[in-house]
């Protein structure tokens, strides 16, 4: 630690501090792509939703209900994926709240943070690569089919 002109103390991380925060940063970016063709995909469903194209194959009415069931189950996934990821960003609250309750432990405390963070971005990203695959097998049914 270091002091500036004015009295500040400075905190340069360490190298593994550093490598901790290096892999939070290409988690979150990676991340921050799957959100974003997840939003694009719902984007595309509801354009097709509301353009209700004729369907390109013709199935039967009980083959039709059937996969009109299985519709409603990846969205039933999609959902429970999508409460699952919720209540764990909210456990992230615990960490921070943490840094701000205690004394002389704040750098540690937020390195801890940062590493479930980072966690929990990885396993937010497999979470969502399931949302997009599921989205665009809800999508294919509604072209082809529905």
């Amino acid at each position: 630690m270091t002091t500036d002109t004015k009295g500040t103390i400075k905190y340069e991380f360490s190298e593994n501090e550093n490598l901790i925060l290096s892999a939070l940063s290409g988690n979150l970016r990676r991340l921050g792509v799957v959100v974003l063709v997840a939003g694009l995909l719902f984007v595309a469903y509801l354009v097709v939703s509301f353009l209700d194209p004729v369907p390109l194959m013709s199935v039967s009415d009980a083959r039709s209900a059937m996969l009109g069931t299985v519709d409603y189950g990846l969205w039933a996934v999609i959902a429970i994926l999508v409460i699952y990821l919720s209540v764990t960003v909210i456990r992230l609250a615990g960490p921070v709240g943490q840094i701000v309750k205690t004394r002389g432990a704040d750098i540690t405390h937020l390195m801890h943070f940062v590493q479930d963070l980072t966690r929990m971005i990885r396993v937010s990203f497999f979470a969502l690569i399931a949302v997009c695959l599921l989205l665009a097998l809800s999508l294919v049914f509604l072209i082809l089919i529905f």
